[in-house]
């Protein structure tokens, strides 16, 4: 064996085996990707027992490919008359999120700044599905949502999300504390 190839070889095993494991990595992605797009496709044609849907699909015109599943969980004419958010309204939010295993990613039922279980946050400082889930609501509203990855963080991981991952949310709107504020403050 001459120099060269004594300092090639190992020189060159870490690198097949970075390469390995990425490509291991890259066929998980790939199997939670499809497993998350088919939850989505099977939750939309779900159906009632009248045959009407479970999931209504709402989609931002301003990202059309963001849409969100969202289901009702209360009687939406008792709140028919109560305000919705404006993308930079401040409100007082309860969630929590799981993914599609139903395992629990977060919630807000541990804090208490604002009040018991209450996340405060404004809209538009929130992944797309999220903001525009809020917008749709009017205080009092439960809803259930599944959120596609294109609608939450596309393919990137983000904390213990992996990437491609559909988020599920329950989210309740329990108030509005500042309708709008101007832009700038």
């Amino acid at each position: 064996m001459n120099n060269f190839t004594k300092f090639l070889l190992p020189a060159s095993l870490p690198i097949l085996l970075l390469t390995s494991c990425l490509k291991n990595d890259e066929v998980d992605y790939n199997e939670w990707a499809d497993r998350n797009t088919q939850y989505v496709v099977d939750a939309e044609a779900k159906v009632n027992e009248d045959g009407s849907k479970v999931y209504t699909r709402l989609t931002p015109g301003w990202a059309p490919a963001a849409f969100t599943l969202i289901k009702w969980d209360n009687d939406r004419s008792e709140t028919a008359g109560n305000l919705s958010p404006m993308d930079n309204s401040l409100v007082d939010v309860k969630y929590a999120l799981d993914n599609i295993d139903g395992t629990r990613i977060s919630d807000s039922y541990s804090m208490t700044t604002y009040g018991e279980g209450i996340y405060r946050t404004r809209p538009n400082q929130n992944i797309t599905g999220f903001w525009y889930a809020l917008t749709q609501m009017r205080i009092g509203d439960k809803v259930t949502c599944i959120m596609p990855a294109a609608a939450g963080y596309g393919n990137v991981a983000y904390g213990s999300i992996p990437p491609y991952s559909t988020l599920v949310y329950t989210i309740e709107l329990v108030d509005i504390p500042a309708y709008e504020i101007p832009l700038g403050q």
